[in-house]
């Protein structure tokens, strides 16, 4: 019936997928054009009608469990030709579906630790002897570095259309990305294997093949762009304060990401209970494991034997043990499945002063970096919250919408404020010139079996994702998101966003576009009254446009304390506590003191508060 279809479409918006275009066709033959001898051997790829790709080759290599939790292996050189025509397998992530078509699979876990392929889309003209080398834009995928992968992009447009080359990767996610344990590497000669940052190493691994192959496709080694959307863009900006991935790239642009690295602290420690917002405890991982294997029967036992074990038994007990082992025990042990991992400052892969402090001492200063959110974001993350929204006939309905947009606007403020204006003021005020901001607004979703789509979705997390691809081919967004009354304003918007995107690849500023026929997209200036971002929108709600609107500390706090949309003063405590949990948004004494002592009830010397939540309810 048509309520369970769009069910099952906001279901895959909550994993953040539905808006990154259609998944690249991969049933097409070899193409003899396409037919290329690079570093490892030859490669043949196929032509899907407005580019040129190849899927599926390998970057680096780990065949066993030995390569676990280390850098991976080169590749090694292969004889006859590789036919390029799919993709490599996923990286070991919790079957769901934005990676699996089989709903048999659903909840269980798929893919495998040797999945780390990357995909090269090329315009058709960029093969010929006489062509000239055009800018490289390496896409890193989303998914709270837990689930996804690289095959639900098509970024065919955008190479065919700006006339650059998009380069997609997989890299390991969950415990096989992002795993501290002080037992695990510890005597491991190469530096970089103790890190913990196992997927921030795989992809500057990619970008090293890129260095050494691009070209072979047309592309410009010498101009290479990275760029990737929430913990995607959470990678990109690991990416700039990581010193062995200086001189990889040459721009950066980071979408609905964030600069708060993850807690060595937590992940190393003992802990009863795991903390929200943090990385999952390492030692409770290996806790699970050895009560999964019948080694110890509880928690306590489990921690006994683990402190007696020598660090040789327990690098062996952790590699001997199966991917599944492994992910099950994870599961067990993470407070929220959909809390995002986040690199560890650890001082080789990522620098210890973390991903802003690197790029306030002027790691990178020359590296231009575009960064942006979108209205709504946490319209995605707010759906199943049961205060906010009910379900009728399987649809989420939106119970007060007046609250539904005011704690929306709020919590995205607070995203916006961490993740954009902040850093960006910071660093302006150093003295960069070539920090880019933006604000992606479109919200012209159509109204569908009773819901009005734009209420509940509006501009919300991941949905610039297929503007900045520029595929709109028939699928999932076109039958639900789109409509033929805005599809002409969808596509005019798209194609001055990759023109955008496009010119920051050629030249480091994104400027009037490659045509340069756009609004002047200035660079964020620190000064009062003057120009901060762009808004991307539909000409209907105001069009392309520079504002010197911007958030500040002080301003969210006043906006929330003076919302007369929110009645239950405790709605505005909660919210302000999430800010402040989340990424120290201000100090705690905020708390008692915020909205006339009216949040005084919350201890502030208690991380982990539970104040007015049933536990069956999904904190928000």
């Amino acid at each position: 019936m048509f309520s369970g279809n769009l069910k099952k479409i906001i279901l895959i918006i909550l994993a953040g997928y539905l808006t990154s275009c259609s998944i690249p066709k991969t049933d097409l033959g070899p193409d003899e054009r396409t037919l290329l001898t690079i570093q490892k051997g030859s490669v043949i790829g196929s032509n899907n009608g407005k580019s040129y790709q190849w899927l599926g080759i390998q970057y680096g290599s780990i065949p066993d469990a030995s390569f676990r939790w280390k850098k991976a292996s080169e590749t090694k050189e292969w004889e006859g030709v590789y036919e390029a025509l799919s993709f490599g397998s996923t990286c070991a992530q919790r079957g769901s579906l934005i990676n699996t078509s089989k709903r048999r699979n659903w909840g269980e876990i798929v893919g495998s630790e040797d999945c780390l392929f990357l995909n090269v889309w090329t315009p058709l003209d960029a093969l010929g002897p006489s062509s000239s080398k055009i800018p490289v834009m390496v896409w890193i995928h989303g998914g709270s570095n837990v689930s996804g992968n690289a095959n639900f992009y098509d970024p065919s447009e955008l190479a065919s259309s700006q006339n650059v080359i998009v380069v997609s990767i997989n890299y390991r996610l969950g415990p096989f990305g992002w795993f501290r344990h002080p037992d695990v590497n510890s005597n491991s000669e190469n530096i970089e294997d103790r890190s913990g940052n196992y997927g921030n190493l795989d992809t500057i691994q990619a970008l090293e093949w890129v260095q050494r192959n691009i070209e072979y496709f047309g592309g410009d080694s010498s101009n290479v762009t990275i760029f990737g959307e929430s913990a995607g863009g959470y990678n990109v900006a690991a990416l700039l304060s990581a010193k062995n991935a200086k001189g990889l790239f040459h721009k950066a642009i980071i979408q609905s990401g964030g600069v708060k690295p993850g807690d060595i602290k937590h992940s190393e420690s003992y802990l009863k209970e795991n903390l929200p917002w943090k990385n999952y405890s390492s030692r409770e991982l290996l806790n699970q494991l050895i009560i999964d294997k019948g080694m110890a029967s509880d928690r306590e036992s489990a921690t006994m034997l683990q402190k007696e074990m020598s660090q040789v038994g327990i690098e062996a007990l952790m590699r001997n043990a199966t991917t599944l082992e492994v992910y099950e025990a994870y599961l067990m042990v993470r407070n929220n499945t959909n809390d995002m991992l986040r690199p560890f400052p650890d001082g080789e892969v990522l620098s210890e002063l973390g991903i802003l402090g690197s790029l306030e001492s002027g790691f990178n200063s020359d590296v231009p970096i575009m960064i942006g959110t979108n209205r709504d974001e946490m319209k995605l993350f707010l759906l199943n919250n049961p205060r906010l929204t009910r379900e009728f006939l399987r649809i989420p309905r939106i119970r007060d919408l007046d609250l539904w947009n005011a704690v929306n606007r709020h919590r995205t403020n607070a995203w916006k404020f961490l993740a954009v204006d902040d850093p960006a003021q910071s660093l302006t005020k150093s003295g960069r010139t070539n920090i880019y901001a933006y604000r992606f607004d479109w919200d012209d979703e159509p109204r569908k079996y009773g819901v009005d789509l734009k209420n509940l979705l509006g501009a919300s997390h991941a949905f610039e994702i297929p503007f900045v691809m520029g595929n709109f081919d028939e699928d999932a967004l076109t039958k639900y998101i789109l409509s033929k009354k805005n599809i002409d304003e969808v596509k005019t918007l798209s194609h001055a966003m990759m023109s955008y995107w496009a010119e920051f690849a050629y030249s480091g500023d994104p400027d009037r576009g490659r045509k340069g026929d756009l609004t002047d997209w200035e660079s964020w200036d620190p000064r009062e009254d003057s120009n901060k971002f762009i808004i991307f929108d539909s000409t209907i709600d105001g069009g392309i446009r520079m504002t010197e609107d911007f958030l500040t500390e002080e301003k969210l706090i006043k906006m929330l304390a003076t919302d007369m949309r929110i009645k239950d003063y405790k709605w505005k405590c909660e919210i302000l506590d999430a800010a402040i949990m989340f990424d120290d948004l201000t100090t705690q004494n905020v708390l008692s003191e915020f909205n006339n002592n009216q949040c005084s009830d919350l201890d502030p010397s208690t991380e982990w508060r539970k104040y007015w939540y049933d536990e069956k309810e999904q904190r928000y």
